[in-house]
């Protein structure tokens, strides 16, 4: 295998942030020994999805935009002002927070009151290597060769508090720099970090993928609420992020990383709750209700934008999109799970619709993963009806490939640009989660006070559940990966 100095150096540098975690945990030694981190091989493999990508096709109608559309600009613009100007005091913490700290653990309240307590606390005492080497700030590996630089190079749009900030209230902490930074605002980097993340955790845990990606529209929100951003900004980073996830999804090898992170985080979840994890979910208090969060993300796909073009187009799904499909529907064929995303896209005609590359703008993956639907005799898929009694929930798995390519092509290496900041429209106060987001840096000593019940906590029971769970887990993965060499 050919590793370059590059890709040994960043394997390094994830072996120790993954591993330190565990080593320096004061959450009791027994619970830190069981998380084990991708080996050095893995994290420096020459993953096919490794490859730099060029993401202008995919919202080049924003050009357009620019210089046909200034009723499109000049609503861009209100909408950036209002929701600045609107924020309420728990909006703009929020927003704080998700500007500064790590939005793969922020973003914890997504996953409800008590499991989200679990998997922050499991985050920060290095419980969860491999989650922390996929979806960490710095250096994970779904989004590391997919920075937003080029992208705001090319459409090189001024920010909102560039153009106009004697409309704007600053918002930021003591000594903060959030209105610093003089790179394009278009598409948002901080949003596309946070759909990469919240995608991918969505995928690992489908159950709650209309909270997850709730949670998510919030951060990049959040971007708005700072200033930093506006609603077309966001737009594009959320296309931006799903279409980094589905790279990464549609890579065979890449996504036995997925697997094996899948199975760490359902299993320290579960450890962490003392119950099945469908239980967990049923006693938890989630973020939003499931009909609640899927309306506010499906807003946030298009804003308040009128239709600039004709409804009721046929959506064009972009290539390989129906990978984003594969745990949430794992029983389908590829072309089934293009037709849940063609049934679930919202309607057309909005703002940075079909793209080069087909319509990532109109892909609403909440209702997508969240969708309940039935195979017809001619193979055909229909949705069944929301207000209908539903069919018992089953397990989700990450379906694993049935070989793993060769390597291609050495890839240029260029890491993920730091975000520069999130925004929040964030639910009533009657849905407003109970827990606030769990903040990382500069706040992390205060984050065990807020915190629910864990597996450390209760470390017996915890280590027998784990146990319990590690044995049923192994046993599991090696019959799912006889069976994937038999049909292979």
């Amino acid at each position: 295998m050919r590793i370059t100095t590059s890709r040994r150096r960043l394997a390094s540098t994830l072996a120790v942030t993954t591993g330190l975690g565990v080593l320096l945990s004061g959450f009791g030694a027994g619970a830190a020994s069981a998380a084990e981190p991708f080996t050095d091989d893995q994290l420096a493999y020459d993953y096919p999805s490794n490859a730099e990508y060029d993401y202008v096709p995919i919202m080049d109608q924003f050009s357009w935009l620019v210089t046909d559309r200034a009723d499109i600009i000049a609503l861009n613009d209100s909408q950036t002002v209002d929701i600045n100007n609107s924020a309420t005091p728990e909006q703009v913490e929020r927003a704080i927070v998700d500007q500064y700290d790590d939005m793969s653990v922020s973003m914890a309240d997504g996953l409800g009151a008590n499991l989200g307590a679990i998997y922050a606390e499991a985050r920060l005492a290095g419980e969860l290597p491999k989650i922390d080497a996929l979806l960490a700030k710095s250096g994970g590996l779904v989004g590391y060769y997919s920075s937003s630089n080029p992208s705001k190079n090319y459409f090189d749009y001024d920010r909102p508090y560039i153009r106009f900030p004697e409309l704007l209230q600053y918002r930021d902490k003591e000594g903060g720099d959030a209105w610093d930074s003089t790179s394009g605002a278009y598409p948002s980097g901080h949003t596309s970090q946070a759909y990469w993340q919240g995608t991918s955790l969505s995928m690992m845990l489908p159950e709650l993928a209309p909270q997850i990606l709730a949670r998510t529209s919030e951060a990049g929100n959040n971007r708005i609420v700072m200033a930093a951003h506006y609603p077309l900004d966001v737009m594009s980073g959320r296309m931006m992020g799903q279409h980094i996830v589905e790279r990464r999804m549609s890579d065979p090898a890449f996504r036995e990383l997925f697997a094996e992170a899948e199975t760490e985080l359902r299993g320290v979840l579960e450890a962490g709750c003392g119950a099945a994890l469908a239980v967990c979910i049923a006693a938890d208090t989630p973020y939003l209700s499931d009909e609640d969060a899927l309306a506010l993300y499906e807003q946030r796909m298009s804003y308040e934008f009128p239709q600039i073009a004709p409804a009721g187009d046929t959506v064009t799904i972009p290539a390989n999109a129906e990978s984003l499909l594969i745990t949430s529907h794992p029983d389908l064929t590829p072309e089934q799970r293009r037709q849940v995303l063609e049934l679930t896209a919202i309607d057309s005609g909005y703002p940075l619709d079909e793209g080069a590359e087909g319509s990532w703008q109109r892909l609403n993956l909440a209702a997508a993963m969240a969708a309940q639907v039935e195979v017809n005799a001619d193979g055909t898929i229909s949705l069944v009806d929301a207000g209908a009694e539903q069919p018992e929930p089953t397990t989700p798995g990450t379906t694993e490939p049935t070989e793993t390519p060769a390597p291609t092509a050495e890839p240029t290496g260029t890491a993920t640009a730091a975000p520069t900041a999130p925004a929040p429209t964030t639910p009533s106060a009657s849905a407003t989660p109970t827990t606030a987001p769990v903040a990382v840096g500069d706040n992390a000593d205060s984050v065990s006070d807020a915190l629910a019940t864990t597996g450390a906590e209760n470390l017996n029971t915890g280590l027998l559940a784990a146990l319990a769970l590690l044995v049923a887990g192994a046993t599991a993965l090696l019959v799912r990966k006889r069976a994937t060499n038999a049909n292979g």
